[in-house]
C-alpha cells in the first residue's frame, strides 16, 4: 500500500498495488473539499480480504483528526 496526497483532487489517497506488476488495482481517497471518502477498484475479482484491509487502513490513515485544545 502506498499513501500520498493529490493536490489536483484536493485530498489524500491510499493505493493497493499488485505485488507482481506494481500496477495500482484499487484506491481509497479522502477529499478535503467534499469531506468524504471514496473507494475505487481498477481491476475486477480483487480478494475481499485485501479490499477490506485497504478500506480499514484508509479510514485510519486518511481520516482527518481534530485535536481538542485544553
Amino acid at each position: 500500500m502506498e499513501r500520498g496526497s493529490d493536490v489536483q483532487r484536493d485530498g489524500m489517497y491510499l493505493e493497493l498495488s499488485d505485488a507482481d506488476t506494481r500496477k495500482v488495482v484499487a484506491e481509497v481517497f479522502y477529499s478535503g473539499k467534499a469531506d468524504r471518502m471514496s473507494f475505487t477498484a481498477y481491476e475486477e475479482d480483487l480478494p475481499l480480504e485485501a479490499v477490506e484491509l485497504l478500506i480499514e487502513r484508509g479510514k485510519q490513515l486518511l481520516s482527518p483528526t481534530i485535536e481538542e485544545v485544553p
